[in-house]
């Protein structure tokens, strides 16, 4: 062979080696790079999660004792207090009237048992039953009055204010029964005194006078003794609506309301496809917007009457205690809460970023040795916000790609991060 033949050939082969070496090299290069792990067996927790807020779990509402005003205002909302200390004092001049009135009720009803006792002429025992009758009368008229003017304003409210003149508006209706039952015994009264013969009647019926009377004192001078408003126990102050000196007190309607900061609890509104799994009892992680580590906390209650959410979603309320240590804790923090509804000790288990669903069809990519990768069907179980639970496909130990498995295809070369 010619020098310039055999020249040629050795230039023809160097180009041919240097071609396959840089396609070789291109190849490996344009291998995409994924992120791969181990099928493993772990402990599996799966949670439902739900947004909510701190409520109260042990509060009371300090209510007047009797109809009246305010005299002086002690504290200021979000005051904190101990048992006993006083919230604010009522204006003691009508409890004392109602003291001094119900002290001279006592005092005829007891001149009128005497005077029956005595066997004093009917007559007067009808006097004194007439005069009790007039009363009982004047009462229910101003009774049906005030509670004829309050239920007017009452239908003219809106719903939000008549929620909050419910209980005034029953306290009312609840007058009016009671000054009509006191008309129904002053005219059985009368009624009964009507023959002079019928003397025992007429005694029973005094003494019954004195004893209502003497429970009227009695609930009167109770009234003037709680005219001073305490705190029931240690907590928070919450004022509700406008209270200051001069202001209308009415029983049933709480002026303060104490909530104890060291018992709270976390409602949270759960989703109605998470709620089936949902029990009392149950462990919860409950995390603050305003505290950085979360506090551990179970299910208390969950409600069985669903709610709409602000987005149209039917969710339901469910309490959830919390262990609040050091952390000062205010009713209306927000939050969310992650609650430990299944948990599976030994699932084999892999990222949820690895598991590929089209249509029903569930797959992972398995990395060979070669560095080629095959699509893989599996069987998933349970699964939480970060890993699936594979019940078949899989065995512990098989490589999975994680971070780019969507992107890849059936028998395609990779290379690993």
């Amino acid at each position: 062979m010619k020098r310039k033949t055999i020249v040629g050939t050795g230039i023809g082969a160097a180009v041919v080696l240097a071609l396959g070496g840089g396609y070789a090299y291109s190849a490996s290069n344009n291998s995409p790079v994924v992120g791969v792990t181990q099928a493993a067996v772990a402990p599996l927790t799966v949670t439902a999660s739900a947004s909510g807020s701190l409520v109260a779990a042990h509060s009371a509402g300090v209510y007047p004792p009797a109809t009246g005003t305010v005299a002086k205002v002690l504290v200021a909302d979000g005051d904190t207090v101990k048992a006993g200390d006083p919230l604010a004092r009522m204006a003691t001049g009508p409890l004392k009237l109602a003291v001094a009135q119900a002290r001279a009720a006592l005092s005829a009803a007891r001149a009128q048992g005497e005077a029956v006792s005595n066997g004093v002429p009917s007559a007067i025992d009808r006097s004194a039953a007439s005069a009790a009758l007039f009363a009982a009368r004047s009462q229910v008229s101003t009774a049906s009055k005030n509670y004829a003017s309050f239920r007017a304003d009452y239908d003219d409210a809106t719903s939000a204010e008549r929620h909050s003149m419910l209980p005034t508006l029953r306290t009312l209706k609840t007058a009016r029964t009671q000054a009509a039952a006191a008309l129904k015994a002053a005219k059985a009264a009368l009624g009964r005194l009507s023959v002079a013969s019928r003397v025992s009647l007429a005694r029973t019926a005094a003494s019954q006078g004195v004893t209502a009377a003497s429970r009227a004192l009695k609930q009167a001078e109770g009234n003037l003794a709680k005219a001073e408003l305490t705190a029931p126990f240690a907590g928070t102050v919450t004022i509700h609506g406008t209270v200051e000196k001069g202001s209308g007190l009415t029983p049933g309607v709480a002026v303060f309301t104490i909530v104890d900061p060291t018992r709270m609890e976390f409602e949270a509104a759960v989703n109605e496809t998470d709620i089936a799994d949902v029990a009392k009892d149950e462990a919860a992680t409950v995390t603050l917007d305003a505290f950085p580590e979360g506090f551990t906390g179970r299910v208390v209650r969950v409600q069985a009457s669903p709610e709409t959410t602000s987005t149209g979603s039917v969710a339901f309320p469910v309490r959830v205690s919390l262990e609040a240590g050091q952390s000062r804790l205010f009713q209306g923090m927000s939050g969310s809460v992650d609650i430990a509804v299944k948990s599976i000790p030994d699932a084999l288990t892999v990222p949820i970023e690895a598991v590929l669903t089209k249509g029903a069809a569930k797959t992972v990519f398995v990395l060979g040795s070669d560095s080629v990768v095959h699509a893989r069907t599996v069987t998933v179980g349970a699964s939480s916000d970060t890993s699936a639970q594979i019940l078949g496909g899989l065995t512990a130990g098989d490589t999975v790609v994680t971070t780019g498995a969507s992107a890849l295809s059936d028998g395609q070369r990779v290379r690993t991060k």
